[in-house]
C-alpha cells in the first residue's frame, strides 16, 4: 500500500482527508512535536501533502528541506487560493502539483494518483538510464557470427536516425533488447524509452493502453489516462507483437506514424508527439498483407528500415559466448560459484536447432545451474525439448524398464506412474511441463497423480 504524509495545521482537514484516503494509503500525520528526518528516515513514503501556511514552521522553507533530502519524494503543495506567492514560489521549486483544500476530496484522490503514476515512470525511466552505460552497449553485444556483425553494424547507423524501425525474427531471437539498444545508443537516449507488447493486452484495451482515455470514456474509466505514445514524448515507443495488432487498431496506427497526431479514447482533443516507433514481429507480414489481415500502407510505414534477425541455429558462432556469458550472470543472481560447462554440453548446443532461441537457451541454462550444486554443469541437468525434426537432448531420462530386476514383467499401471515421476523429475516437479512432456492435459496428470499418491514437499497436501 503506498505511503502518504500529511504535513498541515488544519486538524479538522487532516481528518476528513485521512478518513477518505485510507482504503488506499497508509497515512501519517505530521506533528509539530516531532522531527521530521526522523519520521521520514522510518517510513519510505510514497508522496507528501504540505500546506503552505502551517503555523508551527515556514513552509517553504520545510519544502526546501524535503527538496534535498527526499528528491525522489513527490511533493504536493496544498493551500488557500489567496496563498499565490507561496504557491508560484512552490511551483518553481519543483512541486509535483497544487490543489486548494476546497475541492472535493474525490478530485484530492485523482491528483495524489496522477502524482504517482507520473513519478513511476519517471523512475522506471531513471533506472533504464542509469543502465544503458553497462546493458545497451552496441560494442559489448555477442556477434561473433557473419550474420550477427551485419545486423548490428545496420542498427549502428540507423540509431543515428529518427526514422521507424521494423526488426523482424523469431521468437526468442533479441528484437526487444535490441530496441533498447538502438534508443540508449541515439539523439533520444535522455528521452522516454516505452515498451508495450501488443500480443499480450486484449483488443479492447489496447487502443486506450497506446493512446489513453478521457473519464468516462467506458466502464472503469473513473479518471484521465496517458497513453504510452503521450508517456514516449521525445523519447522512443517500442512496439512488440505489431503483427497482432486489429485492423481497426492499425488504422489509428497509420495515422500516428504519418501525423504524429492521435485523440484519446473518449475525446476530441487532438494530442502532438514526437517519437520514434521502434515495431517488431514474428509474423510475416508479406504474407499477412497479402491475405488481408495487415494493412498495406501500414506495412509501407513501419518498412522504413527493416532488420531480420537471425535466429540462433544461423549464428552457431555466437552460441558457446553466449552460454557461457548467462552462465555466469545465472550464478551471480542465484548467489553460486562460477560454473563452467563440460565440453560435451557445449558441444551439444552447437548442433541444437534452438526453436526457442536465445531465449530458449537462457531457461535451458537457468534450470541446469538450479540443479547443479558443484562447480561443472553436468549432462544429466541439460534438458533440451524438441526443436522439430532435429532434436538432440544432451540428456534423455530412462525410460521406465518394462521388467523387474529378476526378469518378471512390470504391470501396466507400475509403468504409468514411473513414467508420470521420470516426467516430473525431468520437469523440477512443475505439473504443466511434465503434462506436456507426456502429451496429456494438465487436469488429466493431476487426476493421474492423485491416483497413484505422488507427492512432492513443495507442493500443498492434496485434501
Amino acid at each position: 500500500m503506498s505511503k502518504l504524509l500529511i504535513i498541515d495545521s488544519d486538524i479538522r482537514w487532516q481528518r476528513a482527508v485521512s478518513e477518505v484516503l485510507t482504503p488506499g494509503y497508509e497515512i501519517t500525520v505530521f506533528k509539530a512535536t516531532q522531527n521530521l528526518d526522523t519520521v521520514l528516515s522510518a517510513n519510505h513514503f510514497s508522496v507528501i501533502l504540505l500546506d503552505l501556511a502551517l503555523d508551527f514552521q515556514p513552509a517553504l522553507d520545510l519544502f526546501i528541506h524535503l527538496q534535498k533530502n527526499n528528491p525522489d519524494v513527490p511533493v504536493i503543495a496544498t493551500g488557500n487560493q489567496s496563498d499565490s506567492t507561496a504557491l508560484v514560489q512552490a511551483v518553481k521549486l519543483g512541486a509535483a502539483d497544487f490543489f486548494p483544500k476546497h475541492l472535493p476530496i474525490e478530485q484530492i484522490r485523482l491528483v495524489l494518483d496522477q502524482v504517482m503514476e507520473e513519478t513511476s515512470l519517471k523512475n522506471e525511466v531513471a533506472y533504464l538510464r542509469r543502465e544503458q552505460d553497462v546493458i545497451y552497449d552496441f560494442d559489448a553485444l555477442i556477434a561473433q557470427s557473419g550474420p550477427m556483425q551485419r545486423v548490428i553494424q545496420a542498427l549502428k547507423k540507423f540509431a543515428r536516425t529518427d526514422a521507424t524501425l521494423l526488426l523482424t525474427g523469431e521468437t526468442g531471437t533479441g528484437k526487444s533488447f535490441l530496441s533498447g539498444t538502438v534508443h540508449f545508443n541515439s539523439a533520444r537516449r535522455r528521452r522516454p524509452f516505452v515498451k508495450i507488447n501488443c500480443a499480450n493486452i486484449p483488443e479492447t484495451l489496447l487502443e486506450s493502453e497506446l493512446f489513453g482515455h478521457e473519464r468516462g470514456a467506458f466502464t472503469g474509466a473513473d479518471k484521465t489516462r496517458v497513453g504510452r505514445f503521450e508517456q514516449a514524448h521525445g523519447g522512443t515507443i517500442f512496439l512488440d507483437e505489431i503483427g497482432e495488432m486489429s485492423l481497426a487498431l492499425q488504422a489509428k496506427m497509420l495515422r500516428v506514424l504519418e501525423e504524429k497526431q492521435f485523440e484519446r479514447v473518449g475525446g476530441n482533443k487532438t494530442i502532438t508527439v514526437d517519437v520514434r516507433v521502434i515495431a517488431a514481429t514474428n509474423r510475416d507480414l508479406d504474407k499477412l498483407t497479402a491475405e488481408g489481415a495487415f494493412r498495406n500502407d501500414l506495412y509501407y510505414r513501419l518498412n522504413v528500415l527493416t532488420v531480420a534477425l537471425p535466429p540462433l541455429r544461423e549464428r552457431p558462432a555466437c552460441i558457446e559466448p553466449l552460454a557461457k556469458y548467462l552462465l555466469e550472470k545465472i550464478a551471480r543472481s542465484l548467489k553460486k560459484p562460477t560454473q563452467q560447462f563440460q565440453p560435451a554440453i557445449l558441444e551439444a548446443f552447437r548442433t541444437y536447432s534452438w526453436p526457442g532461441n536465445i531465449r530458449q537457451l537462457a531457461n535451458t541454462i537457468e534450470r541446469a545451474a538450479i540443479l547443479e550444486d558443484g562447480e561443472q554443469i553436468q549432462a544429466d541437468t541439460i534438458s533440451l525439448v524438441g526443436g522439430g525434426e532435429q532434436p538432440l537432448p544432451v540428456y534423455q531420462e530412462e525410460r521406465p524398464r518394462f521388467v523387474h530386476d529378476d526378469g518378471s514383467p512390470k504391470t501396466l499401471l507400475a509403468i504409468e506412474k514411473e513414467a508420470i515421476l521420470a516426467a516430473l523429475e525431468s520437469n523440477l516437479w512443475i505439473q504443466k511441463d511434465a503434462a506436456r512432456q507426456l502429451g496429456i492435459s494438465p487436469r488429466a496428470l493431476i487426476y493421474k497423480i492423485k491416483k497413484f499418491g505422488i507427492t512432492h514437499p513443495r507442493w500443498r497436501k492434496h485434501k
